[in-house]
């Protein structure tokens, strides 16, 4: 009975098939990579050693097919049918595993495709076949699950059991270049933790290798993180009133041995546009963002160093855990316990990394402005600062015995309104010029290349304005009033970008 026939006879369905099975469409995955990861999940709950995807074209309609195909334990017919029910699990709502809702096989499926055909075997010989189809389920001719049929497996089984989940008619399944290599290195960091173990997981017969956001595996050639510090664990009080332990780490990125690199390598590597926290549930990655960093703004620098915030499914609700097991939403619960630690270390790693930077780079930038203002800089007041340990904690006053500062200058793409900023690390005061600004493109670059005059002889008066802005800002000694001054620094940066853009 469709639904539009049942409304007209006053019956309303708990569920209208067709608004649902659309809304199901549209559940939200990230990508291919993540629709895909769902039936991974599975077969990995089958105890599969070796999964295979494989992702076909067709030359007729140039849509494709897409097969997801392990040696697991494999299904009988109950169970099948189970598979393909939305909610349907005979681990529903259980905390040991990655599943839990009964809603990852049916949705992925039809979120990438309008038809998933799934065929599985427990020996050989007796191979089981059921499917759903969305247009049939939208129309209303298909109100329960079609009964399992025998039918031959659609490729050679190589395996005693296991499972074949096809998709058809693939209307939203992209596979351009870019998002093949977009499933590899999603599905590689997804399932990295397994990958390590020895599962096998490959797409079109390239087997998949882990990728670890912190770059602390072993298998990392061109990139090595480093550890800092050691796990943080917190044992924290479950809903269901059970207790667990997250943990969190970190690690840092070589600036000294990794800067030379080239933009395209530093991508290639996942070095850049990487800054953020992995989180782990029950061994596997759930989602990738900036969590639990309180105030503190993602800059390019922190790129180079990662975190790991791992915990077990009983912490799904304070986690904010989504059915499809791609995002997360923490409590403030949650947040009032991570927060407090992960923030402050934050901080002290992009600090190192921009002390790092500066220690790289600034022999490059010895300018005649800056060794002049560091010349005369003993005739100002010395500014107020605090000298920091390793971990990041205040310690004693700096200020006796500063008898001038260093002077460094630096040009770099920021990626930020800013023209400049200003950090003082030590004794060294260091002024970064952005050379995506616009006030940079059209005015300084130009008078950098004259020919006139030397380069360090041109640039120097405007170097000592601007050097003398950011002494200034050094002796600010309250957050509130060093909040105000970035503030206006980059109202006037947008100002000065409007005057010449």
């Amino acid at each position: 009975m469709t639904s539009s026939v049942s409304r007209s006879r006053g019956v309303f369905p708990v569920v209208a098939l067709s608004a649902f099975i659309d809304a199901i469409r549209d559940s939200g995955y990230r990508s291919p990579a993540h629709a895909l990861a769902e039936l991974v999940d599975n077969s990995l709950e089958a105890k599969a050693h070796s999964i295979n995807i494989t992702i076909q074209d067709d030359p007729q309609t140039g849509v494709g097919q897409v097969r997801v195909i392990d040696d697991g334990c494999g299904m009988p017919p109950s169970t099948l049918q189970l598979a393909l029910q939305f909610g349907g699990s005979t681990r529903f709502n259980e905390r040991t595993g990655t599943g839990r809702y009964g809603m990852g096989l049916p949705c992925s499926a039809l979120s990438q495709a309008r038809r998933v055909d799934v065929y599985s075997w427990q020996s050989p010989s007796q191979t089981w076949w059921t499917y759903l189809d969305a247009r049939t389920i939208a129309s209303g001719s298909c109100v329960q699950i079609p009964a399992p049929k025998r039918a031959p497996v659609p490729l050679p089984a190589h395996s005693p059991s296991g499972t074949v989940v096809v998709l058809s008619d693939c209307d939203r399944f992209d596979r351009s270049p870019l998002v093949a290599g977009d499933i590899t290195n999603n599905l590689g960091r997804i399932f990295r933790r397994v990958l390590i173990g020895g599962a096998s997981v490959s797409v079109n017969g390239e087997p998949i290798g882990p990728v670890d956001p912190l770059f602390t595996a072993a298998h990392h050639k061109i990139v090595q993180g480093t550890p800092y510090g050691p796990t943080l664990e917190f044992r924290i009080r479950a809903p269901l009133g059970t207790t667990s332990t997250v943990r969190v780490r970190f690690a840092e990125l070589p600036v000294r041995t990794l800067h030379v690199l080239s933009n395209a390598e530093k991508a290639g590597a996942g070095i850049t546009k990487g800054a953020g926290v992995s989180v782990v549930r029950a061994g596997r990655e759930i989602d990738y963002g900036w969590y639990f960093m309180g105030s503190k703004r993602k800059e390019n620098y922190d790129d180079w160093w990662r975190c790991e915030v791992e915990f077990e499914p009983v912490l799904d609700e304070l986690f904010g855990l989504t059915h499809t097991k791609q995002r997360v939403n923490p409590t403030r619960e949650l947040a009032a316990v991570l927060v407090p630690h992960v923030e402050p270390i934050a901080r002290v790693l992009n600090r190192r990394v921009r002390e790092a930077f500066q220690q790289v780079r600034s022999p490059q930038h010895d300018s005649n402005a800056s060794r002049r203002a560091q010349s005369r800089d003993n005739q100002l007041e010395p500014p107020h600062t605090t000298r920091r340990s390793r971990n990041g904690s205040a310690a004693e006053p700096d200020n006796a015995g500063i008898t001038g500062l260093q002077y460094r200058t630096l040009r770099s793409s920021m990626g930020e309104s800013e023209l400049f900023n200003a950090e003082l690390v030590g004794r060294v005061l260091t002024m970064t010029v952005n050379t995506d600004h616009a006030f940079y493109e059209q005015l300084l670059a130009p008078l950098m290349r004259q020919r006139v005059v030397r380069t360090s002889e041109a640039m120097a008066p405007l170097e000592l304005l601007l050097l003398a802005y950011c002494r200034a800002e050094t002796s600010l000694r309250h957050k509130a009033d060093k909040r105000i001054a970035h503030h206006l620094r980059k109202q006037w940066a947008e100002a000065l970008n409007a005057y010449v853009g």
